[in-house]
């Protein structure tokens, strides 16, 4: 989740009371989609000692771009954990949280790059030392394929974020080497912004082996199994046709249930009333098939975890902050599983159109409510309470006639966290309840379907979604967004 900022939102309510693939929905086209992809095949052993990794990485990289390639780029994400790393994954005012034994640091080391078994000189370059440039041995032509082999290291920071380890707890997000997406003639190499979630990939298909202590169970992206030999357990887990691969290893209990044919888990180690947890998954899962189509995986978990903010979304899997309270815990549990949907299996670019995913999920997360009353939630006590919350920062924050109250900033634009919250995650928010009121539930829900089925494992833009609310609704509604987005709506005066 787009730097989940759940407890500072919480808290401000308090005071004031839409390319590179064929789409289609389902499990036969998920399986069909998954014949074209790239395939990561990675083993890794973590060590609890060092607290370190030791993995191998085979890619067979599809090029399904219309150029040739003459190199695959892959971000190097444990690189911003560095000590002396030019972006740090933890701002400033948020320190003392993140290290709880102080500060101290992690990183990555390439030990060996090969291309179809050729040894090719690393060269990490990047913005921040955070991007390996694999070069080809011949140019690679569009739908051809390349074999990749990474050798590398990852040392661990003990730190309460997407990647390190904490008390019961060690999550693994975006531990790995990542290929960089493909744009405009170049790739991007975007670094490890603290604000927001600096993440833009398209799908691919794993299989991943880890192995742990005994002590640890796996939450993991995908389907798989779990062994145990000599102390040692080992995960085997496959997935196709998805954004990412996390894990979180945990001294976990685990809770299961099924969603139609989709198994639903939830692990936690702290947890008193854990049944209605799984419940929060479940009925979000439910509901949110029904509103938008249905989710194409096998599973979905849900990992307690120590984590910084109040959230965090990876494909079959959501990261949900141990330190929340049980109101805010439960709100986390159905906003990630939207992002199942809103980042998912619907793509877009997180750093330059961070509300496309983070105010549609916000806002899909209070109709979630609208739809489960048993919750105790009031949908337009929500909004108000989102509306008053924007007007307070407004006020606060943003004096002056100049105030940028723009949706179409790059993270590196935004002045923090509390910012971008308030533009993504608020403003989104509000924008689009503005507008379901404006062309009513039928057309604003069957415009979110045909986006959904649209952009079916594709990256989506901002005028693809704007394209299905058109059509939806049979309004032109571009001037709407574009003033929404654009900064020109003042929302709403004094």
């Amino acid at each position: 989740m787009k730097n989940k900022m759940f407890r500072r939102i919480a808290a401000l309510f308090a005071l004031v009371l839409c390319t590179s693939l064929v789409c289609g929905c389902g499990g036969k086209d998920l399986e069909k989609i998954s014949k074209g992809l790239s395939v990561y095949t990675i083993t890794a052993d973590f060590d609890e000692e060092t607290h370190s990794i030791t993995a191998s990485q085979r890619v067979q990289y599809v090029n399904n771009y219309d150029v040739e390639l003459s190199c695959v780029d892959f971000h190097l994400y444990p690189a911003a954990y560095r000590e002396g790393a030019r972006f740090s994954p933890i701002e400033p005012s948020a320190q003392t949280a993140a290290y709880p034994t102080g500060k101290n640091y992690g990183g990555i080391k390439i030990n060996s790059v090969k291309v179809g078994g050729v040894e090719k000189e690393i060269s990490v370059g990047g913005s921040d030392s955070d991007i390996l440039c694999v070069p080809l041995n011949d140019a690679l032509l569009p739908g051809a394929k390349a074999e990749i082999d990474i050798d590398f290291e990852v040392s661990l920071a003990c730190i309460r974020h997407r990647l390190g380890y904490y008390g019961k707890t060690v999550n693994l997000g975006n531990f790995y080497p990542i290929a960089c997406i493909w744009e405009n003639g170049a790739y991007r190499s975007d670094p490890y912004y603290a604000c927001g979630d600096p993440f833009y990939s398209d799908v691919a298909n794993y299989n991943v082996t880890v192995t742990y202590p005994e002590k640890y169970t796996a939450a993991h992206t995908g389907e798989g199994s779990e062994t145990a030999e000599n102390s040692v357990k080992t995960l085997t887990a496959s997935a196709k046709a998805v954004r990412d691969f996390a894990v979180v290893l945990g001294e976990f209990e685990c809770e299961q249930t099924t969603v139609g044919d989709v198994s639903v888990k939830y692990f936690h180690y702290a947890d008193a009333d854990a049944a209605s947890s799984l419940k929060a998954a479940a009925d979000a899962l439910k509901t949110f098939n029904e509103m938008f189509g249905d989710y194409p995986y096998s599973t979905y978990s849900v990992a307690q975890t120590a984590f910084l903010q109040g959230g965090m979304e990876y494909p079959n899997l959501s990261f949900v902050s141990d330190a929340l309270s049980r109101s805010v815990y439960i709100d986390a549990i159905i906003h990630e599983t939207a992002h199942q949907w809103w980042y998912g299996v619907v793509g877009n670019d997180e750093i330059n159109s961070s509300w496309l995913d983070e105010g549609l999920t916000e806002y899909v997360t209070s109709l979630f409510y609208k739809h489960n009353e048993d919750y105790g939630v009031e949908f337009d006590k929500r909004i108000a309470d989102a509306l008053s919350s924007y007007i307070l920062y407004s006020e606060i924050y943003k004096e002056g006639d100049d105030k940028d109250t723009s949706m179409n900033r790059s993270l590196a634009e935004y002045s923090g966290s509390m910012e971008y919250t308030y533009m993504t995650y608020v403003k989104g928010s509000l924008m689009l309840d503005n507008l379901r009121r404006i062309i009513g539930d039928d057309a604003f829900l069957a415009a979110l379907k045909m986006y959904y089925k649209d952009n079916y494992l594709k990256i989506a833009t901002v005028d693809c979604l704007i394209a299905c609310f058109e059509k939806a609704s049979s309004r032109d509604l571009k001037g709407y967004f574009d003033s929404w987005v654009n900064g020109n709506v003042l929302l709403y005066s004094k």
